[in-house]
């Protein structure tokens, strides 16, 4: 508790604009900076820890194709199903009178899934290389880099069931011929069901290609744990360097900066898509297919009980339209275009804000953050209240479009009055949340613009040939060596062995081939300094056949070899390397 006579502390404001820190050069990190061996390697990873993914895609086109055929009229194919318990003939009537066959069925069954399963395999090498160029550094939290590393392998695998979802209802809409006429209720209720198994499917891929299992990497909530509790204080302040580092994107940004008007500049409305359409995916989406199973359930429900044949099923008249698709599209255009603005409008009006900023650093927990600096979650606040506005805009100017045109049904009203109750708000909330992260992102870009996470490894794999490949090339070396001598310090052994390996900076005694004459960092670390004058190694095994210990020590710090030459011996590692 604070004495009374305890002056206040100023506000911490008008922080200086974060330098930009130099994109680091891959092509010249050595070899115990890399993650992975090769690209080659973690392609090979990627397809060994593919097989429970594939069985989770082929479940999944499964229910695609049972789906495709069941949204043809889902409240009838239930009657059915009841009545082929007493007489299956019902099931084969209710096929053909559908417009669809028993050995096409039973065709698309067992040849679309493998199929289809397949391609997101050929898919694989694709998310390695995004992968393999990630740089853990550049990322704020070993979090943030686990999860960048799952949802790439996941976005690669999971692609062609995404396109197939989003080109099913457009191909039967401009008039690709189908076994059911137009997309009505019942292909809408598939949809949705079918979006909500892809959403489901997605969850399963991404846990099961995790960091940890890709890469060999311990997951971030150990790493968490040690960083918390861990017993050793060395261990436990090197594990919470690499769990979170401080994040030096300070709001708000400084007024004249380039930073203070990034939300409206394109590059800064691009991210604002990001981060508003990563947030609309786990809010709006789910809400999204929930409701539109229960809207165009009902409705495919009651046109069955008020056409009870199948002629008349088929006969039905399409919800989704070329008018709807025409009227939608620029439509949806303008709402992507509104949201991508909202940030950068929000920033200007919390102007008014910036004098109440207490604390203009970053913290982790958004309740502090926001106590702290008001800027912030005013900033916030407004855009979630002006997405919400820019979706209403949306849904009214496709109401009097629909109204103008003479296109609107009760069913595409109901849709319209459900989505400004339900999606909106939800939209707004999901904005709102994501910018608390995110804002940061939209104003200043990424994290690794201005800082460096202490981590082990700067790199997941080299973009060309392997480590090894690394280990011998001259530049790599050099390059290390002059960044040994800028950081200052005792480097001497270091330096020495990177002087002596030659061609070789990283010795491997399990690879076939190495010998026990290359000079190694834990011999000069106990103190053997080799003897260069005892030929190639090539006698006994052990130290002696090294050139260790095999010089006759004569008067004058000189020593005669084991052949009857004499030598100086240095009194320095310094003086060693000058020889």
């Amino acid at each position: 508790m604070t004495s009374p006579s305890d002056r206040a502390l100023p506000p911490l404001r008008d922080l200086p604009p974060p330098p930009r820190l130099p994109r680091e050069d891959t092509s010249l990190l050595p070899p115990t900076e890399i993650l992975l061996e090769s690209r080659r390697a973690l392609t090979g990873r990627l397809l060994r820890r593919s097989w429970a993914p594939g069985l989770v895609l082929l479940g999944l086109w499964l229910v695609f194709v049972l789906l495709y055929v069941w949204g043809a009229a889902p409240t009838f194919w239930a009657f059915a199903l009841l009545f082929a318990i007493g007489d299956a003939a019902y099931l084969r009537a209710t096929l053909f009178g559908l417009g669809f066959s028993p050995s096409g069925l039973w065709a698309a069954l067992l040849l679309i899934p493998p199929i289809a399963t397949l391609a997101s395999a050929v898919l694989l090498p694709v998310a390695s290389s995004r992968i393999a160029a990630l740089e853990p550094r550049r990322f704020l939290s070993e979090e943030s880099f686990q999860k960048a590393v799952r949802d790439l392998a996941t976005a690669a695998v999971m692609a062609p069931p995404v396109l197939a979802l989003l080109l099913a209802p457009l191909l039967a809409a401009v008039g690709v011929p189908q076994p059911w006429a137009g997309v009505g209720a019942g292909q809408l209720t598939a949809l949705s069901l079918a979006l909500l198994a892809v959403m489901g499917a997605w969850l399963l891929v991404r846990r099961l290609l995790s960091a940890p299992r890709l890469l060999g990497v311990e997951p971030y909530a150990a790493i968490e744990v040690t960083a918390r509790i861990g017993r050793d204080p060395v261990a436990r302040r090197t594990a919470a360097r690499r769990v979170l580092a401080q994040d030096r994107r300070h709001l708000p940004p400084v007024p004249g900066t380039p930073e203070a008007g990034a939300g409206l500049s394109p590059r800064g409305m691009a991210r604002s898509l990001a981060v508003i359409g990563r947030s609309t995916l786990t809010w709006v989406l789910p809400a999204a297919a929930v409701l539109g199973w229960l809207v165009f359930g009902i409705a495919d429900a009651v046109s069955m009980f008020t056409r009870l044949s199948i002629d008349d099923l088929a006969a039905l008249e399409p919800i989704l339209t070329w008018e709807i698709i025409a009227l939608g599209t620029p439509l949806l255009g303008l709402v992507v275009l509104g949201l991508s603005l909202v940030p950068g409008v929000a920033v200007r009006l919390a102007e008014g804000a910036r004098a109440e900023v207490i604390d203009e650093r970053t913290y982790r927990e958004w309740v502090h953050r926001a106590r702290v600096n008001p800027w912030e979650a005013r900033a916030v606040t407004l855009s979630g209240v002006l997405a919400a506005l820019v979706a209403l805009l949306g849904l009214v100017a496709a109401g009097t479009g629909v109204a103008l045109l003479g296109v609107g049904t009760p069913l595409i009203w109901t849709a319209l009055v459900m989505a400004a109750l339900v999606l909106v708000p939800l939209l707004s909330g999901g904005a709102a949340h994501s910018l608390r992260s995110g804002l940061r992102y939209v104003l200043y870009g990424p994290a690794g613009d201005v800082m460096r996470r202490e981590t082990p490894h700067a790199l997941v794999a080299p973009d060309l040939g392997t480590r090894t490949d690394r280990a011998q090339d001259p530049a790599v070396r050099a390059a290390l060596r002059k960044r040994l001598q800028a950081q200052g310090g005792d480097h001497a052994l270091e330096i020495f062995d990177l002087d002596a390996a030659g061609e070789r900076l990283w010795v491997d005694d399990s690879a076939p081939g190495a010998r026990p004459t290359e000079v190694r960092a834990a011999d000069l670390a106990a103190g053997h300094l080799p003897d260069f004058g005892a030929g190639d190694g090539s006698g006994p095994s052990g130290v002696a056949a090294a050139g260790y210990g095999t010089a006759e020590p004569l008067a004058g710090g000189r020593r005669r070899d084991a052949d009857g030459g004499e030598h100086q011996v240095p009194e320095s590692t310094t003086g060693l390397r000058e020889l």
